[in-house]
């Protein structure tokens, strides 16, 4: 009667479990799992090989560094190549100074993308 329904894949995609903060610097590579979102700055890049993998970037937030990632989601700046067999979606501050390698892509008024967009097919997946 009050048995626990399972979330679709959607939403636990969504979940979030690691954050770094607004004043938080990480130098070097992070590598994760499930969902990151970044407010702060990262100096080396981000990894995950989970297939519901998530990473957010948010307004004023900088990765400088790679990007291995499913799915992207970004409205800060990126410098560095993104390789994303996912979805990335792009807002209106996103500013990415790299090749986006991607699955799908969501490109708005106001993104800014200085590099190659290059699509992946099913066999270069």
């Amino acid at each position: 009667m009050f048995a626990r329904k399972k979330q679709p894949k959607e939403l636990m995609r969504a979940q979030i479990n690691t954050l770094i903060g607004k004043d938080t610097t990480v130098v070097g590579v992070i590598k994760f799992k499930g969902g990151l979102h970044v407010i702060g700055t990262i100096k080396g890049g981000a990894e995950s090989e989970d297939e519901n993998s998530l990473l957010i970037i948010n307004e004023g937030a900088l990765v400088t560094g790679d990007i291995y990632v499913n799915h992207l989601i970004v409205n800060g700046t990126v410098e560095g190549n993104v390789y994303v067999k996912g979805k990335v979606e792009l807002f209106d501050k996103a500013h990415i100074e790299g090749d986006v390698h991607y699955g799908l892509i969501e490109l708005p008024v106001g993104a800014q993308l200085n590099g190659k967009l290059i699509r992946y097919d099913e066999e270069t997946v």
